[in-house]
């Protein structure tokens, strides 16, 4: 045998330090996953496609207060969201599409 061999035979393949790089990564990966579940998918703002309701159209009033149109069929409404509940306020009377 050369003694190469010999010496790979003696150390061990997975030594501390591999360990730690290996931990280390994973730590990387994991704080890049969490970043982008918790600040960029939020912002991404998916819409969901109903046949029945549709929320025509959304604006934020204040931290957790929004605004929504929303159209049932031909008639839309204009609701107000908060943490504290939801409220119809008013039927909007012109034509949406």
């Amino acid at each position: 045998m050369t003694p190469e061999a010999l010496v790979l035979q003696q150390t061990p393949i997975i030594t501390a330090s591999y360990v730690m790089q290996v931990i280390v990564s994973l730590i990387i990966v994991l704080a890049i996953i969490y970043s982008i579940a918790r600040f960029l998918l939020p912002k991404l703002k998916l819409p969901t496609q109903g046949r029945l309701i549709q929320i025509v159209d959304r604006i934020m009033l204040e931290p957790q207060v929004n605004a929504y149109i929303i159209k049932v069929g031909k008639k839309a409404w204009l609701i107000a969201s908060s943490n504290k509940g939801i409220e119809k306020i008013d039927r909007v009377e012109e034509e949406l599409s």
